[in-house]
């Protein structure tokens, strides 16, 4: 692969226990073994740096904040970096936005069973919503509009050794296609 992948987006969607941290992770060592050190915007720890009070788990809330990692996202893109954002990404109109604004844009959906993400629960967040204490999950209580158009759709119910191979092939795909 090119060391050129500065300005570029690598945008993970999947809904709650897809697998979207564990292989940014996994590509982030692909990246590294490249000599490129990818940005990277995970939701939680965008909405851990931010604080801010108002920004909710309801679905404006989350439109907010998903525009929120696009615009980061595109800002990093627009300086030459590579960023990989693994986020729900709930709203068609957000990963429009992220086509229209950023022509590195790389789009992958990973798509998993209902039964896979609640057996996953990396977050205890089902576990929560079954106990009644989460009334606003996204794909159960919150419309989530998938993506129609992604670059890249990986169907993702392996176990956690299946990482390294889903990581690889988006690798591929993306320097097949955006280098």
């Amino acid at each position: 692969m090119s060391n050129t992948t500065a300005g570029h987006i690598i945008w993970l969607t999947g809904l709650s226990g897809a697998g979207k941290s564990t292989i940014a992770e996994k590509l982030i060592e692909l990246f590294k073994a490249q000599n490129v050190i990818p940005v990277v915007l995970d939701g939680d720890q965008v909405r851990a740096a931010i604080q801010d009070p108002h920004w909710h788990f309801d679905e404006a809330s989350r439109l907010r904040g998903s525009y929120i990692y696009a615009r980061l996202a595109s800002l990093f893109a627009s300086q030459g970096h590579l960023v990989i954002v693994p986020t729900i990404s709930m709203f068609e109109e957000v990963r429009q936005w992220n086509r229209l604004n950023n022509a590195g844009y790389f789009e992958v959906y990973l798509k998993t069973s209902h039964d896979v993400r609640q057996k996953r629960d990396p977050k205890q967040l089902y576990a929560s919503h079954n106990q009644g204490k989460n009334a606003e999950m996204p794909g159960l209580d919150l419309n989530v509009e998938l993506p129609t158009s992604p670059d890249l759709a990986i169907v993702n119910d392996g176990d956690i050794t299946t990482a390294d191979n889903v990581a690889r092939q988006i690798f591929e795909a993306f320097g097949e296609q955006c280098l």
